[in-house]
């Protein structure tokens, strides 16, 4: 499915057209001016050292970044991190991949055809959801176990409750969230708390939160967005720069383990388990990246006022013309379902790709299945003209449209 969606868009880069392309969450912003001086101090330094500050890494911190990333975890959320809670990963995606592998046990041994098959274990995905979770559940060898969440994209703690079995590993927590924008409250989260450790007395053993935090320094409030972890401590945090310092590319992520998630001989397997599988999938994490970035600050360099401009632009256009949307309170990701007289999502499609200047964007279902069917999602990391070419189109779609007389001028 997601293939072929991907390919009826990138169709429309070729020569001759002038895309609006909203589907992608790939950063328009340069990095910040500090980020580019730490990087010229780095390249100063590599080139007078005497030996290869290329080469494999031995250490555990080389840089001091684990440390400082330990630091500023335990000053926000009076949890006791350590620097060796923190491992820097091939981004995001990296941190959720060997967090997977290591938490999954495989249905079969493939050495040993003849093995008792059992049945695999089963990852909770709160719908909808990044797209790639369920590609990264799926490739570890679990279960994806797909939760939709409440009418108003927040938690819907009941029907969690009611996912959760004896093969239940771990939960996937995104918030704030993509594709929602959707910030899931402090009271959500504990009592999500309060359910899990209700279950795991129930079944034996401790459910994981795999929270997915890489958008958090996005937010269009005044507060951070909350977190699970003063609540419950079986916990990954997630994070990357691909968002925050628009260094997508450039592949640097972190895993943070809550400093009570096990007893110490546990903890201490767990530690092993990660780093293990950590080497299985690559050897370390780009050091140029890690040594730029661990001489900046850790908090305040991501222009938030750039997005929520974009945002608030084309959340007035959807409103406007008969979407159903909500402000997102975080991303730069908006959410809507199409208006009714849109009689799918294949419709408004062949209106968007008509023309010099086809709107791109990404199809509800890739979030989630049927259920989606009537929603799109658009990312506004784009130059504001962009945004605004995106709002002409789209009342050029609508006026031309069944929906035409429900629209509010």
């Amino acid at each position: 499915m997601a293939s072929s969606i991907y390919d009826v868009f990138s169709d429309h880069h070729r020569e001759g057209t002038h895309p609006i392309n909203l589907t992608l969450g790939n950063p328009h912003l340069k990095p910040p001016k500090l980020y580019y001086q730490a990087m010229a101090e780095v390249l100063r330094e590599l080139q007078d050292e005497a030996g290869n500050g290329h080469g494999y890494s031995t250490q555990k911190d080389p840089f001091g970044l684990c440390h400082g990333l330990a630091s500023d975890l335990a000053a926000h959320y009076q949890a006791a991190f350590r620097k060796t809670d923190i491992l820097v990963t091939v981004g995001a995606t990296g941190a959720l991949d060997v967090i997977l592998k290591t938490l999954v046990r495989p249905a079969i041994d493939v050495l040993r055809p003849s093995a008792t098959r059992r049945e695999p274990d089963e990852i909770l995905i709160i719908a909808p959801y990044f797209v790639e979770y369920w590609n990264l559940v799926h490739g570890n060898g679990a279960r994806p176990v797909i939760v939709p969440s409440a009418h108003d994209f927040g938690l819907d703690n009941e029907a969690i409750a009611k996912a959760i079995t004896p093969r239940t590993r771990a939960i996937i927590v995104n918030s704030p969230n993509n594709p929602t924008g959707k910030i899931y409250p402090n009271e959500s989260l504990r009592e999500l708390a309060q359910i899990l450790d209700e279950k795991n007395r129930k079944i034996g053993h401790r459910i994981a939160v795999i929270e997915d935090a890489v958008y958090e320094s996005i937010v269009f409030g005044d507060a951070p967005p909350p977190s699970m972890i003063p609540h419950y401590q079986t916990l990954f945090r997630v994070n990357s720069y691909s968002k925050s310092l628009s260094l997508s590319g450039e592949r640097l992520g972190y895993l943070a383990v809550h400093p009570e998630f096990a007893p110490t001989p546990e903890r201490e397997e767990l530690d092993r388990a990660l780093n293990l599988n950590m080497r299985a999938r690559v050897v370390h994490a780009p050091l140029l990246q890690h040594r730029v970035v661990a001489r900046l600050p850790l908090r305040g360099l991501t222009d938030v006022g750039a997005y929520r401009k974009n945002v608030e632009c084309l959340h007035r256009t959807l409103a406007a013309l008969g979407f159903v949307v909500a402000r997102p309170e975080g991303t730069f990701y908006i959410w809507a379902a199409l208006p009714d007289g849109f009689r799918s999502e294949a419709e408004f499609r062949l209106g968007a790709l008509e023309g010099p200047s086809p709107l791109l964007y990404l199809p509800g279902v890739l979030f989630g299945g049927d259920r989606y069917d009537r929603y799109v999602r658009f990312s506004v990391c784009v130059p504001y003209p962009e945004v605004e070419r995106a709002c002409l189109r789209l009342r050029e779609i609508v006026a031309t449209s069944a929906v035409n007389p429900n629209v509010r001028r």
